[in-house]
């Protein structure tokens, strides 16, 4: 197993309030990085950090989500 070098890592968080585009720039952050192989829309229903039934229905968040991607090796 290939370790890990820890000063690679970085953790970010994006806070706003509710409308301010938090999932549309991850969604934009996931596909740019190639994280995912499609550019989700909330309308549509289909980001990745939206998946609950309930989000999805009412057209925001409701709960914290996690995503990883890699850019330019960190």
């Amino acid at each position: 197993m290939a370790s890990i070098d820890m000063k690679r890592i970085r953790n970010i968080v994006l806070l706003g309030h509710s409308g301010s585009g938090k999932t549309s720039l991850a969604e934009a952050m996931l596909y740019i990085s190639g994280g995912t192989d499609r550019l989700g829309k909330i309308t549509d229903g289909n980001t990745v950090c939206d998946y609950d039934a309930e989000e999805i229905a009412r057209g925001f968040s409701l709960s914290m989500s996690m995503a990883n991607l890699t850019w330019k090796d960190v």
